[in-house]
């Protein structure tokens, strides 16, 4: 009983130290990756990067079109005329606004409206999606948005709508609905939703649905009537993944991935699918940031290898310029990588999901393996343990490297 009681022992430590030691290290010796911020200017025509490096007077620059950085450095005033669009408040300060630029007339509300940031983490994706969807009145009676009094679920062929307050059925919008959805041909189940549920918005476009065939939908509420669209796209495109955005400048209905992780913006005005020229985006692995301003888009995708950024035309959406940055290996990473056989987590920043997930397997820590395989030997013979004992615990110690070393010496019987 007692040796049983030791090996559960042996083993929960090791389970327990695979992940707090791993853990401790990345608290004692932090890796943060801090990436420049970067805009590109409709006066130069380049990217101009701001990278501040724990200083107080940050190192702007601008990105060559070859994607080199350039040698001048920039003032901070200098980057707020090359960058109108971002620094308009100090430049207004200093009556140093341009009137026009590039034939388009720079007033500070055209500035604003024309501004807007969207952001997309791997975490929105990768979680259990919801069995019932909140239902937002698009036009209500009075002017303000209200917060939602309903949801609606799949059941079967229906489309059922439930009364939050009486969780009751409401059998009027439950037939409406459904016959919409049949009307238009959707398929379940849903491939991808998108909604943003919140009254504290300009105005609300309800739902943006990608069905099990990979068509795209718009579907709202109006005065308590379905509303639903079907978006015509290519026969190659299948949509994936789609993202709502509620924007006050009212352009653009969302944005959306298809099936070959293809980006694309979906304009309000006829439904419009044009196609992003930055390259691959997996939305289940990547982070998205879009900076729009008046002249341009600037697309950051991330991921724990680099950063690219993208400028695109605000008008016509046509590429402008690329810069990418890929993260290297910090010391600290380099030293784990000897200490640490592999680390064990049970969360992850790119999901909401908790289990145990085994990630950086490292051969070169096999050395301090050996080494303390090694040492548990000679001691454990010195304490004159069983020889069978002894070489279990030596060769366990190899493969579990310190998680196992520190249990088998602690637990001396």
């Amino acid at each position: 009983m007692k040796k049983a009681y030791n090996i559960l022992l042996v083993v929960l430590s090791i389970i327990v130290l695979s992940w707090f030691l791993p853990w401790l290290y990345s608290i004692i010796f932090p890796v943060g990756t801090s990436d420049p911020f970067l805009a590109y200017s409709p006066v130069s025509h380049q990217f101009i990067l701001s990278e501040t490096g724990g200083e107080k007077n940050p190192v702007i620059c601008a990105v060559e079109a070859d994607g080199t950085i350039g040698e001048r450095r920039f003032t901070k005033e200098e980057r707020d005329s090359l960058l109108p669009q971002i620094y308009f408040t100090q430049l207004m300060a200093r009556e140093q606004l341009p009137d026009t630029i590039d034939g388009i007339e720079l007033t500070v509300p055209a500035l604003k409206h024309g501004q807007w940031v969207f952001s997309s983490l791997p975490r929105d994706i990768n979680k259990v999606q919801p069995e019932v969807y909140l239902m937002m009145e698009s036009m209500p009676e009075r002017l303000d948005l209200e917060d939602p009094k309903e949801v609606f679920r799949f059941r079967g062929d229906e489309v059922e709508f439930i009364d939050m307050e009486t969780n009751s059925r409401v059998d009027g919008r439950t037939r409406r609905f459904t016959d919409i959805f049949k009307e238009r041909g959707f398929k379940l189940p849903v491939r991808s939703s998108s909604a943003n549920i919140t009254s504290r918005k300009p105005y609300d476009e309800g739902y943006l649905l990608a069905d099990a065939a990979g068509d795209l939908y718009h579907l709202k509420m109006q005065a308590g009537r379905p509303y639903m669209m079907k978006v015509r796209m290519a026969d190659s495109i299948r949509a994936k993944h789609v993202f709502v955005m509620e924007n006050a400048e009212t352009r653009h209905l969302g944005l959306m991935t298809d099936e070959n992780d293809n980006l694309y913006v979906i304009e309000r005005e006829g439904y419009r699918i044009c196609p992003l020229a930055v390259g691959k985006f997996d939305p289940t692995k990547e982070r998205l940031a879009v900076v729009k301003t008046l002249f341009n888009w600037v697309v950051k995708i991330s991921d724990s290898d680099g950063v690219r950024w993208t400028a695109l035309d605000a008008g016509d959406y046509s590429h402008l310029a690329s810069y990418a940055k890929t993260y290297g290996t910090s010391a600290s990473q380099k030293v784990a990588s000897f200490i640490f056989p592999y680390e064990l987590s049970f969360t992850s920043i790119t999901d909401c999901y908790a289990y145990p997930r085994i990630s950086d397997l490292s051969v070169k820590a096999f050395i301090l393996n050996f080494v303390l395989a090694l040492i548990l030997f000679v001691v454990m013979r010195r304490r004159r343990k069983p020889t069978g004992n002894v070489v279990v615990s030596s060769v366990v110690t190899l493969v579990f490297g310190i998680f196992a070393f520190i249990p088998f010496m602690v637990i001396k019987d």
